[in-house]
């Protein structure tokens, strides 16, 4: 645990990657697997993964992210979407999981039955949905932050023109956040974080 805890320290909000380097493939294979392994509510794999390699593309998207340097400057740009329509029961999605997981009826009625006392309109759905996608964004994160690989967590983007240019139906997806990863080009300042006692609260 100890070796988790210094990747940990190691992570920062990545603000600009040397271009000159490249993730390794193989490397970036165990990060994609980190997500792939995350948890998701219900089991129902929320999230997919849109990989950006192309450089022409990611000088389309800086714009659309506050001309934020990380976009074209990292070695993988990921832009996580959140499922919507699939998400909601009963659709063929959700039967084909549950065929997938050997699961019965009464999975479906549990998950029914969760979601009409929770969510009561779309937007409910997405917001439920994009949460998910930040636990794998974690995932995937501290994965390359035990490896020595950087990241950036990119919340600020214009969701409808992104989506627009990616050709990425609003009605079935939604963006809910991009994420870069590559090598820091600069040493990370010093992290300033409360003291463990000004943090818990114990009961």
């Amino acid at each position: 645990m100890k070796r988790f805890v210094e990747a940990m320290r190691f992570a920062h909000a990545c603000k600009i990657f040397d271009e000159s380097k490249k993730i390794p493939k193989e490397d970036f294979e165990l990060i994609l697997e980190a997500g792939r392994l995350s948890p998701s509510s219900f089991g129902l794999e929320h999230t997919r993964l849109l990989l950006i390699q192309d450089q022409a593309l990611k000088e389309q998207i800086q714009p659309l992210c506050w001309n934020q340097k990380q976009i074209t400057t990292c070695s993988e740009l990921v832009i996580f979407k959140s499922r919507l329509q699939d998400i909601i029961a009963p659709s063929d999605y959700i039967l084909q999981n549950m065929q997938r997981r050997g699961l019965d009826e009464r999975f479906l009625e549990r998950l029914s039955g969760f979601q009409k006392e929770n969510f009561h309109n779309l937007q409910a759905f997405q917001e439920w949905s994009m949460r998910q996608a930040y636990i794998m964004a974690s995932s995937m994160v501290n994965c390359a932050a035990f490896g020595g690989i950087d990241s950036c967590y990119i919340e600020g983007f214009e969701r409808d023109k992104l989506q627009k240019l990616l050709r990425i139906d609003p009605q079935k997806e939604k963006i809910a956040l991009l994420v870069c990863f590559g090598y820091r080009l600069k040493e990370q300042k010093p992290k300033y974080r409360s003291k463990i006692e000004e943090l818990v609260e114990i009961k």
